[in-house]
């Protein structure tokens, strides 16, 4: 489209000559341009209105001698592109409550026309339930896994691959989350957040620069802490209270781990995955177990509220978008990760819950505050010393699980 083709013209108005000529809306154009790139979209419009125009995968022109038995022009022919999918009209998400920028949903919609459907669930077993319940994903198109559980869903046939070129903006991932080693090569997932493990507390009833795991486990303080309803994240806690790894699948270690979490809860007011950053702000504990971001929210609210790594050892841990093995809407669902992992959306995002993203094209746009606090965004030799959690084969992660029903009994 130039202006030898369309002299005196706008490119914007010449774009809507070749729309309409198309019989194209200009939403249905961006959504290509959104789904393939710009270049790959135009070529497709040129084609749609009977003008030729180079494609990016043409074959070049040859002056030699032809095949027996072809013209030049049939060896040469430029194959025409492979169609480009047409997202749905809707979209069915599954996240947690409060984890995502306060009007991106809004804005997909406003950008792309598609409906969304915006669902929370309250705590991991909620999610895993659901997402379980019919073997494919339960109705959602995309839902938000910690990563722990990739490679269980891979398996199980809950999840599909992800096709990477429908997510142009898969290259705004920082390099050390482009290949994941719970899922190599992002095939089935891309990162979300990632966080730090530790606990808040507020100095107006506990005085001092606190470092370690123990005080979750201080008598003075019962009835006045709060744990995360999060089985692998309490074994992590009393793992590092006793040098162990959080990974650990020997069945001894396991019941050192699970002694050393009897200890503590008598002086617990409870287990919670929904309420600590509520319970903290409102005064209902003093202490609390809980992600980084939780903290940041909670100093919202409340901001002489303090948060420390503890010294012992930490996780990192980080969620994923995945998509339905079942997905009713999967181009929609490519749009939506894609729209996601754009710069400005994923530090909105960042901005407004706390938890930082893997995006390189987000970094230069997070507030400060997040940005360089090295609990919220360690640096290289801390993060270096933070543990992931690991995938455990069902038998590993039964060890785990009999002996959390046991602690909650």
């Amino acid at each position: 489209m130039t202006e030898r083709d369309l002299p005196g013209m706008s490119f914007n108005e010449a774009l809507d000559q070749k729309l309409a000529q198309a019989k194209w809306s200009r939403r249905e154009f961006l959504g290509r341009v959104a789904a393939f790139g710009a270049a790959a979209a135009l070529t497709q419009l040129l084609i749609a209105c009977g003008q030729g125009g180079a494609s990016p995968t043409a074959v070049p022109a040859t002056t030699g001698p032809s095949p027996q038995g072809t013209t030049t022009a049939e060896a040469t022919a430029t194959p025409a592109p492979t169609p480009v999918p047409t997202p749905e009209k809707e979209l069915f998400v599954y996240n947690w409550d409060a984890y995502i920028g306060e009007d991106t949903v809004a804005k997909f919609q406003d950008k792309y026309g598609i409906k969304v459907t915006y669902d929370n669930f309250v705590d991991e077993s909620s999610q895993i339930g659901k997402i379980q319940s019919d073997g494919k994903g339960g109705g959602y198109d995309i839902h938000y896994p910690a990563s722990t559980w990739v490679q269980s869903f891979i398996t199980d046939g809950l999840i599909q691959k992800i096709d990477h070129s429908l997510i142009p903006n898969l290259k705004n991932l920082n390099a050390a989350w482009q290949s994941p080693d719970y899922d190599p090569g992002n095939a089935y997932s891309v990162p979300n957040f990632w966080w730090t493990t530790g606990y808040a507390w507020d100095p107006r009833d506990i005085s001092g620069n606190l470092t370690s795991w123990a005080e979750l486990w201080d008598p003075s303080r019962k009835n006045k802490m709060s744990m995360l309803d999060d089985l692998r994240e309490c074994f992590a806690a009393g793992a590092f209270r006793l040098g162990l790894s959080p990974n650990t699948t020997d069945l001894a270690e396991l019941d050192k781990i699970l002694q050393l979490l009897e200890q503590q809860k008598p002086l617990l007011r409870f287990y919670t995955a929904t309420d600590q950053i509520t319970d903290m702000v409102n005064e209902v504990v003093e202490m609390a177990h809980c992600w980084s971001g939780d903290w940041v929210q909670m100093t919202y609210d409340k901001p002489r509220l303090k948060y420390v790594i503890p010294s012992e050892g930490s996780i990192r841990g980080n969620d994923v978008m995945v998509i339905s093995s079942g997905a009713p809407h999967p181009i929609a669902a490519h749009l939506w990760i894609d729209f996601n992992l754009d710069g400005d959306v994923s530090a909105a995002s960042t901005n407004y819950i706390g938890y930082m993203g893997p995006n390189d094209a987000a970094l230069p746009k997070i507030d400060d505050y997040i940005k360089n606090d090295p609990r919220l965004n360690p640096p290289k030799e801390v993060l270096a010393e933070l543990i992931e959690l690991a995938y455990l084969k069902p038998d590993d992660l039964a060890h785990y699980t009999d002996r959390w029903n046991a602690l909650q009994a």
